[in-house]
């Protein structure tokens, strides 16, 4: 996903961001704006190096399933 890309699906994108990423405060949510470099630096801040990776290739299935571009994709169960 890119910054453009980023940007346009942030609304559609924060709120199962925030479900799945407990870490991530309405205050990360407000700093980020849909700004993709923030939003790697709030993911780094949150979950260190390691899961921002996770968290990115996260966003971008998301982002694929909703443009229909990747349409084996499905979100895990909750955990219980």
């Amino acid at each position: 996903m890119n910054k453009e890309q980023f940007g346009q699906f942030w609304e559609q994108l924060k709120t199962p961001l925030k479900a799945k990423w407990v870490n991530i405060t309405e205050a990360d949510l407000i700093e980020i704006k849909g700004d993709l470099y923030r939003f790697e630096t709030v993911i780094q801040k949150r979950y260190g190096e390691l899961q921002k990776d996770e968290v990115a290739t996260w966003a971008n299935r998301r982002y694929s399933h909703w443009t229909g571009n990747y349409i084996g994709y499905k979100d895990a169960a909750p955990a219980v």
